[in-house]
């Protein structure tokens, strides 16, 4: 029996990551609409936002499976 003291590398998750650039995003245009005469559209920016997140995380959950490591002592179910 051998143990091992090698810990998983902890790695950020996508949804985090893009939710965090969304809140950061809404928290800018406010912010600048404040300094500048800067009229937002509500509907657009969401609709904008909403789709930009989206995609990213598609992109992001895509990328994820492709670069998640592949164990060689997982052959699937065991049968015994």
């Amino acid at each position: 029996m051998s143990t091992s003291l090698n810990r998983p590398k902890r790695r950020a998750r996508v949804v985090t990551i893009v939710w965090g650039a969304l809140l950061l995003a809404v928290a800018v245009l406010l912010l600048v609409s404040q300094f500048i005469a800067l009229t937002i559209d509500p509907v657009i920016v969401a609709l904008g936002l909403l789709v930009g997140v989206g995609l990213t995380l598609v992109a992001g959950g895509i990328l994820s499976l492709r670069t998640r490591p592949t164990s060689e002592d997982d052959d699937g179910p065991s049968t015994y």
